[in-house]
């Protein structure tokens, strides 16, 4: 099976081929892991989260590689063509709890193996002035035998103190670097082979 991070490599083309192979962090197109969500999950560093409301919209602000979920707010599903980075979601409160459900999740961002038929759906409950309870459940029975649940205590940083921006960007440096060493590599094996 192919790891979800190269599920969209076009057909033919080695993990070292060219940038497009890459997984989309290393790229800077997006965070490592599930850090930007659906599932929102810490990892190795920079996992705070700004959560900004309007009207009809939620965005959450991820430090790790600025991304950024727009929410929709009591509104529908788009149409199963359209796949944004970390798929279609809408929300809706429940009492005090705003519950997301996300569907059509682009194949490079889906969750450990889920398949394009894949539901998460997120619980954000305030449960003090400075705490939110975070839950997930992933509904996808042609991948998982039992639905996949997980939960997170989000914590308010102290005031005044700013999310700094993340420095990375599309064409990372390192990629030249990464690719170059792939070129050396099958150099080698070349030369080793005769």
């Amino acid at each position: 099976m192919t790891p979800a991070f190269f599920a969209s490599r076009p057909e033919g083309m080695g993990a070292y081929d060219g940038p497009e192979a890459r997984p989309l962090g290393e790229r800077c197109l997006m965070s490592f892991g599930s850090s930007g969500g659906p599932p929102m999950l810490p990892v190795m560093y920079n996992n705070n989260y700004q959560i900004v409301q309007t009207q009809d919209h939620v965005v959450i602000l991820v430090e790790m590689v600025h991304d950024a979920r727009i929410i929709r707010l009591d509104a529908d599903f788009n149409p199963h063509d359209m796949q944004k980075w970390m798929g279609d979601s809408v929300g809706y409160y429940d009492d005090n709890t705003l519950v997301v459900k996300t569907r059509n999740i682009n194949t490079s961002q889906r969750f450990r193996g889920s398949s394009p038929n894949a539901v998460i759906t997120e619980y954000f409950t305030r449960v003090a002035d400075n705490k939110i309870d975070y839950r997930f459940e992933i509904e996808d029975p042609e991948v998982f035998a039992e639905n996949l649940i997980g939960e997170v205590a989000m914590y308010r940083r102290p005031e005044g103190e700013p999310m700094y921006e993340y420095a990375c960007h599309e064409g990372n440096h390192a990629l030249a670097g990464i690719l170059a060493g792939a070129r050396i590599q099958e150099r080698d094996e070349a030369a080793a082979a005769q």
